[in-house]
């Protein structure tokens, strides 16, 4: 493997901590006995906050992850999102308000922390005694909300004490493998998102349907997503984006409306790009030829 098969990108991996606000339900809070549940039932949880709490967290970690997944590729090891480096800094910033939300979150959780638990066992009287034992003490929940994230360099692996050259071997091979199998996929997942848009374009031009401002909209989105984040180099779909770039310049869904021509040309120019990106044929030139370029 070549020393630098990592340098046009970094791992990435994302630590979102929280306190789960919920205690596993037991047969007992149901007033049955364990032998009285059946097989197929599952017991869930009791929620020891209101729900739109929990899910204030949840919501932030979900957007967090987005925007991540947004200038990244699923990388097949331990989670990572492999960043472009030319993506690396605005996924950082990204990252970095989005930690403010959830810290800022955060200590408004804690400083109402109390009352939100009084208020929940008022609201239930019944269920106090069930309840209130599992109410950790405020600096233990504290301690459960994190917001974080790692970035790795990937190197190539040496010979460490206590390995054998065999085992070496087969941990690069398997490294190897990993890393021509994530650059095949990083080639499929940009065509496909290409394909997909490329083509809803041209089915909406086929079937006499308007092109609006949404669609057009859509389009210079893929594109710029596709420019982004293609750095394995497959220039064929990237040139054929640009002239569909080029058509899209100055051209508004009103001129499409009235311009019949102009309308079925970037039907056209969408139907070929999306039959393009939906041949993968030339997959292991793309990778190959990225290898080649990275062993130079």
């Amino acid at each position: 493997m070549a020393t630098n098969n990592f340098q046009d990108g970094v791992l990435c991996v994302l630590h979102v901590g929280r306190w789960s606000g919920a205690k596993k339900l037991e047969p007992s809070d149901l007033g049955l006995s364990a032998q009285e549940i059946p097989d197929f039932m599952r017991l869930g949880k009791k929620l020891l906050i209101p729900k739109e709490e929990r899910n204030q967290f949840v919501q932030i970690e979900q957007n967090s992850r987005n925007a991540l997944d947004r200038e990244s590729f699923p990388f097949p090891v331990g989670g990572a999102r492999f960043i472009p480096r030319n993506r690396l800094l605005k996924a950082d910033a990204e990252l970095a308000n989005y930690r403010t939300e959830y810290e800022r979150a955060t200590e408004s959780f804690m400083e109402r922390y109390e009352e939100i638990r009084d208020k929940m066992l008022e609201t239930y009287p019944e269920h106090r005694d069930k309840l209130e034992p599992y109410y950790p003490a405020s600096h233990w929940v504290r301690r459960s909300f994190s917001f974080s994230w790692n970035v790795f360099e990937i190197g190539v692996m040496g010979i460490r004490e206590g390995e054998t050259a065999e085992a070496y071997e087969r941990f690069r091979n398997d490294l190897q493998t990993q890393f021509d199998k994530f650059l095949e996929e990083v080639v499929i997942d940009l065509r496909y998102q290409v394909q997909e848009t490329c083509g809803k374009l041209a089915k909406r031009v086929e079937t006499g349907e308007i092109v609006t401002e949404q669609n057009i909209k859509a389009i210079k989105n893929v594109i710029q997503k596709f420019d982004n984040l293609n750095f394995v180099g497959d220039v064929k779909i990237e040139n054929q984006l640009s002239a569909l770039r080029s058509q899209l310049n100055g051209t508004s869904a009103k001129d499409l409306k009235d311009n019949e021509s102009l309308n079925a040309s970037l039907g056209a120019i969408a139907a070929d790009i999306a039959k393009a990106a939906a041949d993968i044929s030339d997959l292991s030139e793309i990778t190959g030829g990225y290898k080649r370029r990275l062993e130079i």
